[in-house]
């Protein structure tokens, strides 16, 4: 309720208007061969397309049980896009992304990061995981603010327009502000397994296991509500300005690609 199914973007809209667009697109996804060709670039021959390794990192540390190095869980660039932070894991990574230069390595957690996230200004970053904890540290790789959940945190996320972050887990989710003076934690029916803020601020929406989608304001409260058949693993918000700024993509473990246009005047 309050959704409307099938809101195709613009530029989707446009790649399917005609038989012969239609019959591009298939042959980019199933045919990559003959998609080059369509294009103009037979694979292997532009040089020009190849992709150039810049730096990596081959001491990752290793999983406590064994030598195998550790999953990267999760990754994110401040907005100049001039730092990277890793969680690997139970630490919290900073590189300098022109060349690699590892500038911190962070100790905070007890156990494994699962995600990290920078906030829109740049001074501030957060981290969390399976110590139930969600750290706050500043662009000095200081740890200014440390709160905790009763379980293990699943997803961060910074508000693209204030310096409010959500940190959700498989129970609840976490409302932390600059301004408020603790965190508000609201409960919810199922693990949270994605979490994206609309493209305003104005709503966070929250993929759950059990195939809900809900929409929370930013104060927390439930606005709408999605009811989907699977687990909802990714969503993300439209960007374009040619588009409706409230159409929101769900991507779910049932192997299903869903748009949803957010009606403001109905109930």
């Amino acid at each position: 309720p309050g959704f409307k199914l099938g809101a195709t973007p613009s530029r989707l809209r446009r790649a399917h208007a005609t038989p012969s667009a239609a019959h591009a697109v298939e042959q980019s996804i199933e045919r990559p061969r003959a998609a080059a060709e369509w294009y103009g670039q037979p694979p292997g021959k532009n040089k020009s397309m190849q992709p150039k390794l810049l730096w990596n990192d081959p001491g990752l540390p290793p999983r406590r049980e064994d030598d195998v190095k550790a999953t990267v869980y999760s990754m994110a660039f401040n907005p100049s896009g001039t730092e990277l932070v890793v969680a690997v894991a139970n630490l919290v990574l900073v590189y300098a992304t022109e060349d690699g230069d590892l500038r911190h390595r962070l100790r905070g957690h007890k156990d494994l990061v699962y995600t990290v996230s920078y906030g829109r200004e740049g001074t501030k970053f957060a981290s969390g995981g399976a110590d139930n904890t969600v750290i706050i540290w500043n662009s000095k790789g200081e740890g200014v603010l440390k709160y905790t959940h009763s379980d293990s945190i699943q997803v961060v996320a910074h508000n693209p327009c204030c310096d409010q972050l959500a940190s959700c887990t498989e129970g609840d989710f976490g409302l932390w502000s600059s301004t408020a003076k603790s965190v508000t934690k609201h409960k919810v029916g199922a693990k949270i397994l994605s979490a994206k803020w609309s493209n305003d601020g104005q709503y966070l929406a929250l993929g759950m296991y059990d195939g809900r989608i809900s929409i929370r304001d930013k104060a927390g409260q439930e606005y709408k509500q999605i009811e989907k058949k699977a687990p909802v693993w990714c969503l993300a918000w439209s960007p374009a300005k040619e588009d409706p700024g409230d159409l929101l993509a769900v991507g779910c473990w049932d192997q299903t690609l869903s748009f949803y246009q957010l009606s403001s005047g109905v109930a």
